[in-house]
């Protein structure tokens, strides 16, 4: 049988057989995110298209019958922080996996102590990135999204929290959807196209 037909068939074996450090430790590992570096810049991606378009619907809710004080589109809130403090860990893993990518690239000449400081730090990057990044951006989502379900539903969501995610806050620059949406956008076309990228290789 011929290479290319073995790598196809079964990409564990020729991985195991022909792969470099980094891939024959790669498959060999008991992973909670199984997936490639690539396939987790991919959903990375997916998961800021879906962060930025539901922060930027954020800025469009009427304040008028919301049980909103402001209007979040022009006034920070503590819904836009908690935004920011989601988007700033994701782009930090985006930013880290990116870097493992290109030290992959050279995976052919890493030891095998070098390959494994990778996987664990891409291990590490994915925990922080898809749990406690995006439980935070998952939160930041429905405070977003809860307006739009309507006064009764903002008025459950303060009542539970003992304060509202809606207040105004005081910051140094002007924490709002309209800058935190293109931010997001973008990000999540950069670790997409970063991951076909390392895909097709």
């Amino acid at each position: 049988m011929r290479t290319d037909d073995t790598r196809d068939d079964d990409p564990v074996a020729a991985a195991l057989t022909e792969g470099s450090a980094y891939e024959r430790l790669r498959v060999q590992r008991v992973s909670v995110f199984p997936w490639s570096l690539a396939e987790k810049l991919q959903r990375l991606g997916v998961v800021l298209f879906a962060f930025g378009v539901a922060v930027g619907v954020f800025a469009f809710v009427s304040p008028d019958g919301m049980n909103i004080p402001v209007d979040p589109g022009t006034v920070p809130t503590y819904t836009s922080l908690v935004a920011l403090t989601a988007l700033a860990m994701l782009a930090l893993v985006a930013l880290v996996l990116s870097i493992l990518g290109v030290l992959r690239e050279h995976s052919d000449s890493l030891s095998d102590e070098r390959a494994e400081t990778i996987l664990v730090v891409e291990e590490l990057c994915a925990l922080t990135g898809f749990v406690t990044g995006g439980t935070t951006a998952a939160i930041a989502v429905g405070f977003c999204l809860v307006p739009y379900a309507g006064p009764e539903a903002v008025s459950w969501l303060v009542t539970t929290l003992e304060r509202s995610p809606y207040a105004a806050v005081e910051t140094a620059y002007p924490i709002v959807p309209a800058t935190l949406t293109p931010a997001a956008l973008l990000l999540g076309a950069v670790c997409l196209l970063a991951g076909r990228r390392w895909q097709t290789q």
